[in-house]
Order: structure tokens, then sequence, then C-alpha cells
């Protein structure tokens, strides 16, 4: 019988888990070490300045955003938390339902992240929430950055623009993830409705549709 799961750290780790692991950590690396190699190095006009202060701000995504999954991983979901009490005593968030990967219930149960290995619910939302817009922000700048370099500095040799540019598509690609995630949860908050809500709801739909179509 499988332990019962209480944190995003707890073992056996999701694919998902693992692969949002290695992604974001070799392209923050990668995008740390082109910066690194631009601002350490003799200035050739490549408008360093300007590159420090998008640099500065990506760092401080990236603080915020480790704050909040290293939260989202070692708080167990069934527990309660400051970030709970944020949130309006609605029938979304004092509902309660039982989750079978925490084998227990959780209020304001919202979904089981694969990619976190953890439910989500009233008492870890907002992290979360704030973990999807610092991603979002993290990664547009990372993009943004890159193809910066790139235009500014048409001196650099044809090699590093290619390192750079596939940079900026790595992290183009994460960042459709991000503002997916971030956009639906956004549009969620303003239905005043949750995950699973939504996905029942869609179910509704499709059944009524397909009772229609039978009936003609």
């Amino acid at each position: 019988m499988a332990p019962t799961r209480t944190r995003g750290f707890d073992r056996p780790f999701t694919n998902n888990q693992l692969a949002s692991w290695v992604g974001n950590g070799l392209a923050t690396a990668w995008f740390y070490g082109i910066a690194s190699w631009l601002l350490l190095r003799d200035r050739k006009g490549c408008a360093e300045r300007t590159v420090a202060i998008l640099v500065i701000l990506h760092a401080g995504c990236v603080v915020v955003g480790l704050g909040c999954w290293l939260f989202l991983e070692t708080h167990p979901p069934t527990k309660s938390s400051c970030f709970g009490t944020w949130l309006k005593a609605t029938p979304r968030w004092t509902k309660t339902r039982y989750c079978r990967e925490h084998k227990a219930t959780i209020e304001g149960l919202d979904h089981y992240c694969t990619w976190l290995n953890v439910s989500i619910g009233r008492q870890n939302y907002v992290p979360f929430y704030v973990l999807s817009l610092a991603g979002t922000l993290q990664y547009a700048l990372h993009t943004v950055t890159c193809v910066f370099l790139i235009v500014a500095c048409r001196r650099l040799p044809l090699a590093v623009l290619v390192v750079v540019g596939a940079c900026s598509l790595c992290g183009f690609c994460i960042l459709l993830a991000y503002a997916a995630l971030f956009g639906f949860h956004t549009y969620l908050a303003w239905r005043g409705m949750g995950t699973y809500d939504w996905i029942l709801a869609q179910r509704q739909t499709e059944k009524e549709t397909s009772a229609r179509v039978m009936t003609r």
C-alpha cells in the first residue's frame, strides 16, 4: 500500500515534477550564464546598464517564485497557513473535498497539481497563484532580455548569438506554459469558481450538447 502523501517533496515524485525541476533549473542557469558572461566581460557597447536592470528584475521574480515553490512543496495542504486567512469565507474556499492522493479532506480543494505533486487548496492557493504570476514575469523578462541582446549586440560572434537565440526560444516556450496557467486561474477568479467546478461545468455542458444532438 502506498504511503500517505503529505507534502510535494514526499516520494514518489511525478515525471512532471522532475521535468519542472530540470527545465526551470537549466533555463534559469542558462540565462544567468549568458547574462554573467556579458556583464562581466569588457564593455562592448551592448547597453549593459539596460541588461543589468532586466537581470535584476528577473532575479526578483526568481526569488519570489522560489519562495512560493518551497512553501508549496514543504507545507501540507491539510494544515492551516496564514495564506488561508487571505481568502474570503465563500463556499469555494470553505467546502471540503476528499483528495485520494493525500487520503484526506482538504478545505477549498481546487485541484491536484502533478507539476508540484501536491494538492492546491485554501491554505496554499495564494502562493500557487503568485508562483504562476512570478513565473510568467520571469520568463517574459528572460525572453525580452535575450531578444534585446540579439538586437543590441550585433557585434557578438554568430555562435554566441545562436546560443542567446536558443535561450530566448527556450524561455518563450516555458513562458507560454506559465502564462496559460496564470491566465486560466485569473479567469477562474473572475468567474468565482474553482478548477474542479469548471471541469464539472464543462462536462455538464458536453452532456447537454450531446443530449440535444441525439434528440434531433
